[in-house]
């Protein structure tokens, strides 16, 4: 029998700011240009000298610079990026989206959200998880830690999971990895959870009872039989979004959705798994999700995710000293609070679907769990898939 191990995937948060001598530390506010409000989990981060510096906004958008910096980067997945020379009191970020208004809690809600949004669930599977054909896709992630970053493009063919196939399978074309070295290997775990933990795939009759639904009447750029609906959980206070759903179709178009900690930790994980993660020391400390799709019909009538944006930030600590568990999060990937990924989908034509494809399989995506050497393989397996470098202080 294989033996079973107790894996971990998350992310330690250094304490050193970098190499060198202490550099005395200016404080900065990130905020949104549009509503003034702070930008949680921006990135900001310099290259100099062939050294990498980083530092992460807080839940008050409050950043700490310990380091010093020519050129300093400002990103954030929903934010368009900005270089700067100077530091001021506060940066601003431009949305590259139009903001959502706020929603209001009330206890109206029209009668005929949820009618429509359970026939949404009843059909989902016809809509969205039926189709037997394979897509093109381009995904995009950058994983950031304290003092080291990882980008890594990938393109290739993505077959759907369906009635047939338990899981989504792919055949890489490109794989491009921007590192600091050629020793770092490919990461699909992004990729993995955008598409097991897509929003249609949670959104069932459970949801549905936990949630309270609001309608943006004034919502802007809708089509025809069109709404905007904003969610909160009904006991939560970590848990809301917005969605827009075709109400003659009964079908989702696009979605985002936020969550924290408690809610993360409730959903993504086995209760009885983190807690025995918890007696050999191991604490989530804060998991937040931002995931954004739009989705696109196919000639078949059938939709897929056309474009999926996913922000994570997962920081956690082990009192343990594993060092075979610190070894497998270096074969996989591991090690990154601050994770930003884009993954966008393309239909291919029946004629031009590859007739006998040596498909790799993409297992849904785990945060604890327990693993047989044969899944170890696997996961390491999708580490290794043959990519190209470049260099991050090469970079231009």
């Amino acid at each position: 029998m294989s033996a079973l191990r107790l894996t971990i995937i998350g992310a330690m948060l250094t304490l050193s700011a970098g190499v060198g001598v202490a550099q005395s530390v200016r404080t900065v506010v990130v905020a949104d240009a549009d509503t003034r409000l702070p930008v949680t989990h921006a990135s900001l981060y310099t290259k100099e000298g062939g050294s990498f510096h980083s530092a992460i906004s807080n839940e008050q958008g409050v950043a700490r610079i310990a380091f010093q910096f020519q050129r300093l980067t400002v990103s954030h997945l929903n934010y368009e990026q900005r270089t700067l020379r100077y530091l001021s009191d506060t940066i601003f970020l431009q949305p590259r989206y139009l903001q959502k208004a706020e929603v209001v809690v009330t206890n109206k809600e029209p009668e005929w959200i949820r009618r429509c949004l359970k026939q949404a669930v009843k059909q989902k599977e016809q809509n969205y998880f039926s189709h037997e054909g394979c897509e093109t896709y381009a995904y995009d992630t950058q994983n950031m830690g304290n003092d080291h970053i990882y980008r890594f493009h990938a393109t290739g063919l993505l077959r759907m999971k369906d009635a047939t196939h338990k899981h989504y399978a792919i055949i890489p074309d490109t794989c491009h990895i921007i590192a600091s070295d050629s020793t770092t290997l490919t990461d699909m775990v992004n990729m993995r959870r955008m598409l097991y933990e897509d929003f249609m795939a949670d959104l069932d009759n459970g949801f549905i009872r936990s949630h309270r639904f609001y309608h943006h009447p004034d919502a802007k750029g809708l089509g025809e039989d069109q709404v905007e609906l904003g969610f909160r959980a009904k006991h939560e206070t970590d848990d809301r979004g917005w969605l827009v759903l075709d109400t003659v179709r009964c079908v989702v178009l696009s979605a985002q959705r936020s969550t924290g900690t408690k809610t993360n930790r409730q959903e993504r994980i086995d209760g009885i798994m983190y807690a025995m993660a918890r007696v050999f020391g191991y604490r989530i400390d804060k998991w937040t999700r931002d995931y954004r799709v739009t989705y696109a019909q196919r000639s078949d009538g059938t939709l897929y995710p056309a474009e999926v944006r996913y922000k994570m930030y997962y920081a956690g600590h082990d009192s343990s000293d594993d060092k075979q568990e610190q070894a497998f999060n270096e074969q996989t990937g591991g090690g990154f609070p601050n994770m930003e990924a884009t993954l966008t989908l393309s239909p291919l034509t029946p004629n031009s679907s590859p007739l006998t494809p040596d498909w790799t399989d993409l297992p849904p995506s785990w945060y604890i769990s327990f693993h047989s050497d044969a899944e170890r393989q696997q996961e390491i397996a999708l580490s290794n898939l043959p990519a190209t470098f470049t260099i991050f202080e090469n970079e231009p």
